[in-house]
Parts: C-alpha cells; structure tokens; sequence
C-alpha cells in the first residue's frame, strides 16, 4: 500500500516524534507533537484531547477555531461518532464513516449541522492508552474540498501510535509540576477563585476586564486538565496553601 516516498514521510515524522522534548510545558509538548504530524504526514487541522474520568478535557488546538471547539462541547459532543463515549475504544484508530455503535440520525446531524457549519469535511481520531486506560485523543479534520480520510491514513497512525504513547508518557512523567507552570497572574486568579469571588468581582479587583479573566481561567482549566470552575476547586485543593 505504502510507495517509498510514503515510508519516508512515516520515519521522518517518527524521528521528529522521538527528539520532542518531554520538559517542556504540557501546551508545548502537545503543540510540537501535532506540528510534526502536519510537517511531514500533512494533517494541518487538528487537536489534542487528554481525559480525566472519562471526559475530554480542554484541548490544544492546531488550526482550528476557538469558537468551533466551544460549539462542540456545549452542543455537539454527543453527537460525534467519534467521541470516546459514542464509540468502541477498542479500535485505536477510527474513521468517522465506520461508527457502527451511534444512531445515523445522530451522525448524519453532526455532520451536516456542526461539521458543515464550520467549513469541515471528515474527521478521524486517534486514542492514546497507557496501561491499557485511554489517557488522550488527537482528533483530524478535513476542509471542504479537501480528500477525505481512508485506510491509508489508519495504517500511516498505525505505524506512530506506539511511539506517540511512549513519548507522551515520558511527557506525562517528566513535566514540571504544576506550580511552575502558572503565572504570578494565573495565581492571582486562582487565589480569588477560591475565596468566592466571581469573574466580575475578580476583574475589578485586578484592573482588568472581565474577558481577560476568563482567559485565564482556560488557562487554569488546561493546565489542571478540567472543564470548568467545579473540577478545578476540587483537583487543586492540593495546592492553595502553595500558590
């Protein structure tokens, strides 16, 4: 199936997977391992889920819009055939055309309403597993009028899934901890969030707006791998005599 020049389009996108630097920030790792994928395989829409209980937690994205993401998780994330909860986690490397487990009805309105909608074609999904629990996602889109994923693409994900998980293992165990990954403001933030306050009243107290705010706050959610204000009290407890 593979001609030579797709062989060394695999190699090289593994050597480059096998040099990323496992120190670096968790928004760096993810960001150099999907840059390397677009470099040398040419998927140049992408993102990168990690999970916790069971949920997508917020990802890094790669040439996709913000405002797409924030439509999918209020709305549409039911309703992907590729959505860890809709599918069959046995397969580490699904097409959307394959999903055998969710309704048509439901797939044919995710792709016509929210795919469509934002100019997107296909998608395909990787899982990541480590000790045989799924840990990550990295999700693939297609533009309108861009080929739509096949086989091939499956076996090129193939080649890499062993080596990705391996180095985002080492990833997972050599990144810094997470005080030294939040900023003097982002600690700010984090102090007034656990003294009450709402975003408003925190803005005001900073001098800023209440959009900065929010920022930093997703901010904190992706750095303490949660989906809102709930989740992040509760996993970093831990912290706040510390911060």
């Amino acid at each position: 199936m593979f001609c030579e020049k797709d062989l060394e389009k695999i190699l090289k996108t593994s050597y480059h997977i096998s040099n990323i630097n496992v120190k670096q920030s968790n928004e760096g790792f993810k960001t150099e391992l999907l840059h390397a994928l677009s470099q040398h395989l040419g998927y140049h829409h992408m993102l990168f889920w990690e999970m916790s209980n069971n949920e997508l937690n917020t990802p890094v994205l790669f040439n996709i819009e913000v405002h797409t993401i924030d439509d999918y998780l209020d709305i549409y994330k039911n309703f992907d055939p590729l959505h860890p909860q809709n599918t069959d986690p046995q397969h580490s490397i699904q097409l959307m055309n394959r999903n055998e487990l969710m309704c048509l009805q439901k797939q044919t309105h995710y792709k016509e309403v929210f795919l469509r909608e934002n100019c997107y074609e296909d998608e395909m999904a990787m899982y990541l597993k480590a000790d045989d629990k799924l840990v990550a996602a990295i999700g693939f889109l297609r533009k309108s009028g861009e080929r739509l994923f096949n086989e091939k693409d499956v076996l090129k994900l193939m080649y890499l899934k062993r080596n990705i998980e391996n180095m985002y293992s080492l990833h997972q165990y050599a990144q810094p901890s997470i005080l030294f990954e939040m900023t003097e403001r982002e600690r700010e933030v984090l102090n007034l969030v656990f003294k009450g306050l709402k975003n408003i009243e925190i803005a005001q107290k900073l001098f800023v707006s209440e959009n900065t705010i929010k920022k930093h706050l997703q901010n904190l959610y992706r750095k303490f791998q949660v989906t809102n204000r709930t989740q992040l009290l509760a996993k970093c407890l831990k912290y706040v005599d510390h911060v």
